[in-house]
């Protein structure tokens, strides 16, 4: 299999369509034009941080940065206090704007005919455990092509001939990286280059055939409208658990199963699924061997993870001998200490799982400065049937009680929040801080944010309004409602801290209120941030009601 690089400087295949951004179709031939013009402006020794809302410049740019012999960092997001964090990883930042103005500026230095080798093209990527702290992760293209190697005669029988890449995930993380740039440049099958994280910005571009790059995010929170689009060959998703729900209803309203990739920043893809039934098992990649330690921890060895040297991973898992596949029972490392005592909380979560009132759920520590342990918890039918009769107080004695059969005192949750699914980000991850969120208050001042997807200057956040918060009372007696006012400082307080622009506002204009929202309301708040006319766009809106309220933020110049 021809290599990436390579795939991209053989004049032979000047004329294979790559990508199609906007209503261009681009070539090959395109693309070199603009590495070659670019390379020259690079520096070998750098070290280029690059970060990209367009999938053709960042392949313009990650080129030229390998082939001036320069290391590239992935940055997860360009937010700048994030950038800041990382400062002394990188020596240069190319985003869309600065690529643009050194393709415009051009460059007439000559180039090495000398390609560099996969294994000379270096890369780090950025991931976070539970701290929330950068962790920089090596890679070199080597690696990633084995993997493709392996994977590609896997997915190549169900794909039809012109299928194209269709991505919905950030080409910033390797699942993104392998899955949207570098398998179709690879296997020469065009891939679309706009941004488009959410349904709505493309199931109207949606073809017979295609390949569509999800992420678990994704498949929870499926447009009504996909039932009706063409129907796509695969469906793959990867960065988070998906559950057995969600892979049902995409396989009912796209008509096939999601295919699941196991892995992570550290290992790459690792196995793949099919979700039939409860507990579905993984299959390893071919060429993946499998293993568990002491502990019943995962271990693998492969040519694109660790060479001949086993890796070792903190996911509890159980080994089918006869079929040399294997399920995951959760992490072994998640392990805290409350009064003294260790406390798995994979543990505490499985054995809340078991309880016919719980769908899902998250052990955790709410606060550093307050060690007692909390839950987020997804209520089944029965669960949510009880919590309306007996309440959260109750609730939360009748789970502990629950989980008393198996654990001491210790691991008894004592702070308890029940939502109507999990929080997680646009990658389908957990961060601790939205979890963390849900306990600010144990008197909610604050809604419950159950997901979270942003698309840079755009968020989407998913609300729901506690019965008992705390704005509802005596506002007003016998009909509750949330005030206008409250509505206006959340979309502040959280434009604030998405964007990282100016708590005070100047200015609020075109401010309308529709629909009044009542206790225990789900509604979506979308935030849209003009940092050119710093301005944010803010809207409340509910499936059941249409828009609530909206108006425009005006926030004042910092003074020189």
């Amino acid at each position: 299999m021809t290599g990436f690089i390579e795939k991209l400087h053989d004049p032979q295949n000047a004329d294979t369509a790559l990508c199609i951004e906007g209503d261009r179709l681009f070539c090959v031939g395109d693309l070199r034009s603009d590495i070659d013009r670019l390379c020259p402006t690079l520096s070998a020794s750098s070290r280029i941080a690059i970060h990209c809302q367009s999938a053709r410049l960042f392949l313009i740019a990650i080129t030229a940065a390998w082939r001036a012999g320069a290391t590239v960092i992935f940055p997860a997001t360009d937010r700048p206090a994030y950038l800041d964090g990382i400062a002394d990883q990188f020596d240069l930042y190319l985003d869309d704007t600065a690529i643009l103005a050194k393709l415009a500026k051009g460059n007439d230095a000559t180039l090495s005919t000398t390609l560099p080798a996969a294994s000379d093209c270096r890369a780090v990527f950025f991931t976070s455990g539970s701290t929330g702290d950068a962790k920089p992760i090596a890679k070199t293209l080597a690696l990633i092509e084995a993997e493709i190697t392996i994977q590609e005669p896997l997915w190549q029988p169900h794909i039809p001939n012109g299928a194209r890449i269709v991505g919905l995930v950030s080409h910033q993380h390797i699942y993104g990286l392998i899955f949207r740039i570098v398998w179709p440049v690879i296997t020469s099958r065009v891939f679309t280059a706009d941004p488009a994280p959410y349904w709505e910005m493309m199931q109207g571009d949606i073809n017979n055939g295609d390949v569509l790059i999800t992420s678990p995010a994704h498949l929870k929170n499926l447009h009504p409208d996909l039932a009706g689009v063409p129907r796509p060959s695969l469906i793959f998703s990867s960065g988070g658990p998906l559950d057995l729900a969600a892979a049902t209803e995409t396989t009912a309203m796209l008509g096939i199963s999601p295919t699941e990739i196991y892995g992570s920043t550290e290992t790459g893809g690792i196995a793949h699924r099919q979700q039939t039934g409860d507990n579905c098992p993984w299959h390893p990649l071919p060429g993946v061997d499998i293993g568990l330690n002491d502990a019943r921890c995962l271990r693998v060895r492969a040519a694109h993870i660790a060479g001949d040297d086993w890796y070792q991973t903190e996911d509890i898992a159980k080994i089918n001998d006869a079929t040399g596949t294997f399920t995951l029972h959760g992490r072994a490392d998640r392990v805290v200490k409350v009064e003294g005592k260790r406390i798995s909380l994979g543990a505490v979560e499985r054995h809340l799982r078991q309880s016919d009132m719980i769908e899902d759920a998250i052990a955790l520590i709410p606060d550093d400065n307050d060690r007692r342990l909390g839950v987020v918890a997804v209520l089944s039918p029965a669960g949510r049937d009880m919590l309306a009769d007996i309440g959260r107080f109750r609730m939360g004695r009748q789970l502990r009680r629950e989980i008393a059969k198996f654990e001491d005192d210790a691991a008894l949750p004592q702070r308890w929040r029940f939502v109507d699914r999990l929080p997680s980000d646009s990658q389908g991850k957990r961060p601790l801080h939205l979890l963390r969120a849900l306990f600010a208050d144990m008197e909610p001042v604050t809604p419950e944010i159950v997901i979270q997807n942003r698309d840079d200057d755009r968020v989407n956040l998913a609300l729901r309004l506690p019965k008992d918060l705390l704005y509802f009372r005596g506002h007003f007696p016998g009909m509750p409602i949330l005030p206008g006012v409250v509505q206006l400082h959340w979309a502040v307080d959280q434009a604030a801290t998405l964007f990282d622009v100016p708590v005070t506002i100047g200015e609020v204009t075109q401010l309308k209120y529709r629909k009044p929202i009542a206790p225990g309301s789900k509604l979506m708040l979308e935030l849209d941030c003009n940092r050119e006319n710093r301005k944010i766009k803010f809207r409340y809106h509910s499936d059941a009601e249409g828009d609530h309220s909206s108006g425009i933020l005006k926030w004042r110049e910092a003074p020189s």
